[in-house]
């Protein structure tokens, strides 16, 4: 009965957004069979609805196709680290007037647990509108994208660091930028020509790192292969065309993000999405200067649909209860207002082809026996 009702209930948040959003009906149908041909096995996803505990209120109300905010702030929230550095600075951020869209973040942070739907919608719209001051392109309605709404929120919080030092000073007190402690990270460029052997390195800061979709391959792979040796066309000075570039990780964040690309455009500039099933890695060893790093997946943003413009974002998370260590596999899927109960394991196995979003955390590696 309850895999029914979570068949029915991501069926039915589906049809209301292709409603919403109205557009060619063929599409739409099409969409809608491909959310039901996925759930078709539903039993496989062992899902339970939340009845006891603060879970039971942890979803997030959508009047207005606003399932990709939902989906991420979800997968935000699952960050405690990066929560609990966001809570703890509270005094610096009301103190500091550009700093309104971490106080809405705070706000958000705070009526999480509320069972009124009103309360969490006035925060999470008044989250919308602050970010629209400097993404303009949330602004109005219509189904966005989850990736681009992450970016901008992590880049504004970002560049909040110079006022919000400025303030804590004026306080006696110091400041801490929750992304730059948790989820930044950097990657060095070395282009070398393959005529003269000149190198030149680049280094850049990122908050999430994009990968090329391999289908049939895993998470592993894909990191992998983007840190390979490619050619690449650049005049060099001694007149050779080719050079060789490398990127390689230099520093990693408590918690890396991963954009997988599965929306490109054709050769008619079309966009499509690529459907292709990969391999989710639960644990994963990630290579970089300062040596190896245990990662394992705390939470799967993913789409639902077959295109950018159409279909519904849903995110999976670590249980609030629980961590990594615990031995525990409890999580919980985020379907907007609606919240159920999950394990990993389901989540690694359901989310194959609409994985849009990953973030794994960092350990520590195991003990010997």
């Amino acid at each position: 009965m309850v895999d029914r009702t979570k068949h029915l209930l991501l069926c039915s948040s589906l049809e209301t957004e292709i409603q919403r959003q109205g557009s060619n009906r063929q599409e739409d149908n099409a969409v809608i069979k491909l959310c039901q041909e996925a759930l078709t096995n539903i039993k496989r996803i062992q899902v339970h609805p939340i009845y006891s505990g603060h879970s039971l209120f942890l979803g997030f109300p959508n009047p207005s196709m606003i399932c990709y905010m939902n989906a991420s702030l979800q997968s935000l929230l699952t960050l405690k680290g990066f929560v609990e550095d966001i809570t703890s600075q509270g005094e610096v951020l009301a103190l500091c007037p550009e700093a309104q869209l971490m106080r809405c973040f705070l706000n958000i942070v705070r009526c999480h647990n509320s069972a009124d739907a009103r309360l969490k919608l006035e925060a999470v719209m008044r989250f919308k509108r602050v970010l629209s001051v400097q993404a303009p392109e949330f602004e109005h309605g219509g189904m966005k994208d989850a990736h681009e709404f992450l970016t901008a929120v992590l880049d504004q919080i970002r560049n909040l660091v110079i006022p919000l030092t400025e303030t804590a000073a004026s306080m006696g007190s110091s400041y801490s930028c929750p992304v730059q402690r948790h989820l930044l990270f950097t990657m060095q460029n070395t282009r070398t020509c393959k005529g003269c052997g000149v190198q030149s390195r680049r280094e850049e800061d990122f908050t999430m790192l994009s990968l090329d979709l391999i289908p049939g391959g895993s998470v592993q792979d894909m990191l992998h292969i983007h840190q390979m040796e490619r050619e690449l066309e650049f005049r060099c000075q001694c007149g050779g065309n080719t050079s060789i570039l490398e990127s390689r990780l230099l520093a990693l964040p408590k918690y890396l993000i991963l954009h997988l690309k599965r929306f490109k455009f054709t050769e008619n500039l079309v966009m499509v999405k690529l459907e292709d099933p990969i391999i989710l890695c639960r644990e994963m060893t990630v290579t970089a200067h300062q040596g190896d790093q245990l990662y394992s997946l705390i939470s799967v943003i993913s789409h639902v649909g077959s295109s950018v413009r159409k279909g519904h974002y849903v995110s999976n998370g670590l249980h609030p209860d629980h961590t990594l260590e615990d031995g525990e596999d409890r999580w919980l899927h985020f379907n907007d207002i609606f919240v159920f109960e999950t394990s990993g394991a389901m989540v690694s196995e359901w989310s194959t082809e609409d994985s849009y979003v990953l973030i794994y955390q960092r350990r520590a590696w195991p003990a010997l026996v």
